[in-house]
């Protein structure tokens, strides 16, 4: 027979080992009750093979048009578009300062859970691709039509859950420009 002190002790411990779990379970499967998470996420860390050095010009990247405007031009280097597996989108990203700054960045959209990442970003300087340490995962917005990457998941890259292509179609409806409003999510 198990003493009554002893009872509770053992049920305040498995309340205490069950709610980190809980909350694992909550972070790793989308939420309560299903929803979606609406803070970041980190994902376990994949193999990224980085792409070459970006052009040194713009002259060869596609512009990424938002609908609402920005001082700032984005464009995707085409070269670096590519399709892993069936939901995962990965590309170089240069984002220009109307006063001419550029920064580089190599990314991926998983249109499997609306989520983008920085892989790594160019060193101009170094002449080398920098990776980003971090594992973590960023839920995209699609309620602005002022970011970038909401533009691309709905616009250019995702279909549904799914990549909208392989990596040659992708830049194909880079090239085409958005056709349907960017945002058919609710």
């Amino acid at each position: 027979m198990i003493p009554r002190g002893a009872v509770a002790v053992l049920v305040l411990a498995g309340l205490a080992l069950g709610a980190p779990a809980a909350a694992r379970a909550q972070q790793q499967g989308g939420g309560v009750e299903g929803l979606p998470l609406r803070s970041p996420q980190s994902k376990p860390a994949a193999v990224v093979r980085l792409p070459a050095a970006p052009p040194a010009t713009d002259a060869s990247m596609l512009p990424v048009v938002l609908p609402a405007g920005s001082d700032l031009r984005f464009l995707v280097d085409p070269a670096s578009v590519s399709r892993v597996g069936h939901s995962l989108v990965r590309y170089t990203l240069v984002v220009r300062s109307p006063s001419g700054f550029r920064n580089v960045s190599y990314e991926g959209i998983d249109c499997r859970d609306d989520t983008w990442h920085v892989y790594a970003t160019w060193s101009r300087g170094e002449g080398r691709w920098v990776a980003n340490p971090s594992t973590t995962w960023l839920r995209i917005h699609a309620e602005s039509n002022s970011d970038v990457h909401a533009v691309l998941d709905s616009g250019y890259w995702c279909s549904g859950k799914w990549a909208a292509g392989d990596a040659a179609h992708l830049v194909q409806r880079l090239r085409a420009g958005m056709r349907t409003p960017a945002f058919v999510r609710p």
